[in-house]
């Protein structure tokens, strides 16, 4: 039995944020309703690139998952929803602050209706003001976090990081704030509002630089791919390839400059301590990547591990995922699509034990696919299912209408 199984999740969610936390529940065992808007669905589903007539991005985030399509513009979609909240554990939405109570899916109207309802609020920038005012979107909370203008050289300036990691980020704490909020209902017998956000979540990813500027007022500049306060720490140029070492404390400094026949360096007063290294780390990086030019990276990785320096090499994303560890890890994993056949996805990041068969029950859902099923188990009887499906209430896969030219709030 997997570790949630017998948890009900409504998923209101879009983009990435939210689905990445209910995805995480999902593969835990939780049973996930993702309730998607007429008449498109997760704006997801229209960003690119595709998997023939598929999103690739909506596909990352939607395994495991359920869907219902339905229009809550109309009082017997709405209905619908409520009633698959009666009997859930976990209610998750990540529309603009304020448009959940709009539509009459606040948490407390929802939390009057089932008390040991778990509500979670995903926000850009918190539902107080001044933050709630602003759309959430990825790029805006990089920005606005810091985060930015500690990435890059000053050269690049600032950058964005390649991947949503405020998304992703926040939907990794909010699965934290979830399972504590389901641990306090255990011992309460109520259920909570959970709090995330954009903002926060990359904020607490700042971690020691924000620490640095908070305990010693220093604001972190630009440092590359050199670790900010550690030195020779970072990636190297070799004879062939790049490598990236991590010498971290005295003892790995010591063991590199054996490794690489330069203990002279060692006893150097420019590099006698880690202060020292920082301050003169153009001139330490000359001298290393010289001598790590006589031979590839292939050669000097093995060399150097074995020396009791962590060492790797620098890898593109088509060779980390068909990397050895990467297999040794599940972390590659194939599944059926209705329309796409055999697909590759990534594995779990974290195991339970006992969890981890099985945990891989179905690819990211098609809109509506699930509509029919879910609306039974809600109790609707057969011929009002019918009836549902004639207004266009709900769609199945076989009803659901196309309609480029709708747009929906994109806001989370």
């Amino acid at each position: 039995m997997a570790a949630l199984d017998g948890l009900k999740v409504v998923d209101l969610t879009r983009y990435l944020s939210g689905p990445t936390l209910t995805m995480l529940l999902a593969d835990l065992g939780a049973d996930v309703v993702k309730v998607e808007t007429l008449p498109t669905g997760d704006p997801a589903r229209q960003s690119g690139p595709f998997h023939d007539e598929e999103s690739v991005y909506y596909l990352a985030s939607n395994r495991n998952k359920r869907s219902l399509a339905v229009d809550l513009r109309q009082p017997e979609g709405l209905e619908l929803l409520l009633r698959l909240v009666d009997d859930a554990d976990v209610f998750v939405q990540n529309y603009r602050p304020g448009t959940a109570e709009a539509m009459g899916l606040g948490a407390e109207t929802l939390r009057a209706r089932n008390p040991k309802l778990i509500y979670v609020n995903i926000s850009g920038f918190g539902t107080r003001p001044p933050g709630d005012a602003l759309p959430g979107f990825d790029q805006t909370a990089q920005a606005m976090s810091g985060l930015m203008s500690v990435t890059g050289t000053e050269e690049t300036g600032a950058l964005r990081v390649g991947i949503a990691v405020s998304d992703s980020s926040t939907g990794v704490f909010a699965a934290v704030g979830v399972l504590a909020a389901l641990h306090e209902r255990d011992r309460s017998g109520h259920g909570a509002v959970v709090e995330a956000s954009l903002m926060e979540s990359t904020l607490t990813l700042m971690s020691y630089q924000a620490q640095k500027y908070l305990s010693l007022g220093i604001v972190p500049g630009r440092d590359g791919n050199d670790h900010p306060i550690m030195f020779p720490q970072g990636t190297f140029k070799t004879g062939e390839g790049s490598i990236t070492l991590a010498s971290g404390n005295e003892k790995m400094w010591r063991r590199l400059c054996s490794v690489l026949g330069l203990d002279e360096l060692a006893e150097d007063p420019r590099y006698v301590d880690n202060a020292a290294r920082m301050v003169n780390r153009g001139q330490l990086r000359h001298s290393i990547e010289e001598v790590l030019a006589a031979r590839s990276a292939e050669e000097w990785i093995p060399e150097i591990n074995a020396a009791g320096v962590p060492c790797g090499p620098v890898l593109d994303l088509a060779q980390a995922l068909n990397h050895p560890i990467t297999e040794a890890l599940d972390m590659v994993q194939t599944i059926e699509h209705r329309e796409l056949g055999p697909m590759k996805v990534l594995g779990q990041a974290v195991k339970v034990e006992g969890s981890e068969k099985g945990w891989l029950r179905r690819p990211a859902p098609m809109l509506g696919e699930h509509s029919i099923e879910v609306a039974r188990e809600s109790g609707m009887g057969e011929d009002v299912i019918q009836e549902l499906l004639a207004a266009r209430v709900i769609a199945d896969l076989q009803h659901v209408h196309h309609d480029p030219g709708s747009t929906i709030d994109a806001a989370q």
